[in-house]
């Protein structure tokens, strides 16, 4: 590669070749023109000259001859008279051309050759069709450049009339002389070394004074391009020491310029990096991140721990090879498959569960898809929940028969004490009361732990229900209660919303809002159920089941909870009420039980809308 600091110079010597070449070509062309005019102007003169002389040779000599005349000799009886035999003519041609250094031709009126300074004029055609020859014998000079066929050269030719001579054999001919255009060329051959002698002459001081400019850009540029290459490989501490006023010192104050702000700027991502690092550190859950082929890129402490895998130094090699009961590449191609987020729980040797949540990362189409795990053990959560599902059933079957044993005490006291029949009625009323809370509980908690029972299939009691009409159905049967507190119980549905349910757990769902409904609403309020079908964003139907009040409503920092077993907002009303605390949960799993969902709307003082969310069946 040639450099910069060479190149222009060499370019320089180029173009002023290119120019004086130019100049050489030009000012011989021009040149050329002015010599062949000043050749035609001078074989002019020539040619007229010779035709003086020839009309001086064949005029008389001393006087008007009185006889006839004799070719080459002398009159008899008068006064003499001379003239040019044809053989004479060819040789006073040949010497009047070699002395003027020009081919001389004599032409008669008709176009044949009478004489030629250079060739036999009886083996030469008639020239009465030559341009010249032709203007000449119209009466005006000819002149013209061509190339003879006689004696293979370029010629200039110029042609003089001759006068009228009744005795002369070239009276009203033509004179002409031809002249080869070579002597101008090869005069003017001098003419192109001349611009290419001083070329060669100028050649060094050129390359001397392009070599010395070009060094004043070079210099810059070569310490501008170190300074490029040790920024590039790492040296952000590089600064160039150019100082111009010129485009040069500009382009080297922003190289600095862009040298500092990248290196403001990695230091900014180095910051954030470890701050990163720090954070994936602290965190309790495991962060796993994945390529397409299930190689380990990125993790954190707790990763490793919650697997039981080191991954110090995996970088780049396949997860499975330190935690080979983590199946990350069947998960990534799973959630890849969905094109979403998603959460599953794996149980690992040993009886640990493991809540693992898969998100694909959507990069630019020139990366490789990467995927997102977040790993949450959940093997003491769950094992929590499984505590309790099995106290509580526990505690059922233990309450069944003696609250039956109760009940039956109850209606026995009242039939069988007659001393106090007021205070006993009293008594067994409040103790069949109490045990009707009982007999509550204990139901709801069987219903719950059948509900949170994993294992239990979840469509064996599934059929085609008509949401709407257990709907009214369910308000028929709490109606009385409601208008024991004077609530006004209204029911908004259509003709007919299908839906695939369990009956029993539906109905269970349907009480339990309409019931918490009654309960925390007060006298002279307002309760409205709905049904309606609609469909979602991602084009999902949904049945919708809904239950509006005007009641106490439910604080916005306790919404996120009230779904939790045993919780209660006002736990003092709810004694009052007679609630148990699993309402809202049942609710939350029977929902979810039959993929759907419950939410909340709700404002103190105002009142609380809960809706339920279920598939749409095909009707």
């Amino acid at each position: 590669m040639i450099q910069i600091r060479w190149r222009l110079p060499i370019i320089f010597a180029v173009a002023s070749l290119l120019f004086a070449g130019i100049v050489a070509l030009s000012s011989a062309l021009v040149l050329r023109e002015v010599y062949l005019g000043r050749l035609e102007t001078d074989m002019a003169h020539q040619v007229q000259q010779y035709s003086a002389v020839l009309q001086a040779a064949w005029s008389p000599a001393g006087g008007t001859a009185s006889g006839g005349v004799a070719s080459g000799g002398t009159a008899s009886g008068g006064a003499a008279t001379v003239g040019l035999a044809p053989a004479a003519l060819q040789t006073l041609t040949k010497k009047a051309g070699a002395a003027g250094e020009l081919r001389l031709t004599v032409i008669a009126s008709d176009g044949h050759v009478l004489a030629d300074s250079e060739a036999d004029p009886a083996t030469m055609e008639n020239h009465a069709a030559r341009p010249e020859v032709a203007q000449a014998l119209a009466g005006h000079e000819g002149r013209a450049r061509r190339y003879s066929s006689t004696i293979k050269e370029q010629l200039v030719y110029v042609a003089e009339p001759m006068p009228a001579d009744p005795v002369a054999p070239w009276s009203k001919g033509v004179l002409r002389a031809a002249a080869p255009a070579n002597q101008i060329d090869n005069l003017l051959s001098a003419s192109w070394r001349v611009p290419l002698i001083v070329w060669a002459i100028l050649l060094l001081p050129v390359l001397g004074v392009g070599y010395f400019l070009t060094r004043g850009i070079t210099q810059p540029l070569g310490k501008l391009r170190r300074m490029a290459v040790q920024v590039a490989r790492g040296d952000l501490d590089s600064r160039n020491s150019v100082r111009r006023k010129d485009e040069l010192g500009e382009l080297a104050v922003a190289l600095n310029d862009m040298a500092s702000e990248l290196q403001s700027r990695v230091r900014r991502l180095a910051a954030e990096e470890e701050r990163s690092d720090e954070l994936l550190n602290a965190m309790s859950d495991g962060m796993l991140l994945v390529d397409e082929d299930g190689h380990f890129l990125k993790g954190n402490p707790a990763a490793g721990a919650i697997l039981g895998a080191d991954l110090e130094g995996l970088e780049g090699r396949p997860l499975v090879q330190a935690a080979r009961s983590f199946p990350a590449r069947a998960l990534a191609q799973k959630a890849a498959a969905s094109g979403q987020p998603m959460t599953e729980v794996l149980e690992l040797p040993g009886r640990r569960y493991l809540s693992v949540e898969v998100i694909p990362l959507r990069l630019s189409e020139d990366q490789r898809p990467q995927t997102l795990f977040i790993i949450r053990d959940e093997t003491a959560r769950l094992r929590t929940e499984r505590m309790r599902r099995d106290f509580a059933t526990n505690v059922s079957h233990e309450l069944k028969t003696p609250l039956a044993g109760l009940s039956l005490l109850a209606e026995t006291l009242q039939d069988a004490i007659r001393e106090s029949p007021e205070e006993a009625e009293r008594f067994a009323a409040r103790l069949s009361l109490e045990i009707d809370r009982l007999s509550d509980l204990t139901s709801e908690l069987l219903t719950l732990s059948r509900l949170e029972d994993e294992t239990a299939p979840e469509d064996t009691n599934l059929v085609q229900l008509d949401l709407a009409r257990l709907a009214g159905e369910t308000a028929s049967e709490l109606r009385p209660l409601a208008t024991s507190k004077n609530q006004e119980l209204t029911v908004e549905a259509p003709l007919r919303v299908p839906v695939h349910a369990d009956e029993i757990i539906l109905r269970t769902l349907m009480r339990n809002l309409l019931d918490n409904a009654i309960r925390y609403t007060d006298p002279d309020g307002h309760i409205v159920v709905s049904v309606r079908s609609d469909q979602d964003s991602s084009g999902q139907d949904w049945a919708i089941f809904s239950v509006k009040d005007d009641g106490v409503g439910i604080p916005v920092a306790e919404q996120q909870r009230i779904f939790e077993r045993f919780y209660r907002v006002d736990k003092a009303r709810s004694r009052e009420t007679g609630g148990t605390g699993l309402g809202l949960s049942i609710v939350r799993h029977v929902a979810e039980r039959h993929g759907g969902r419950v939410t909340v709307e709700s404002t103190v003082g105002v009142g609380s809308t809960f809706t339920v969310w279920l598939p749409l069946a095909a009707d």
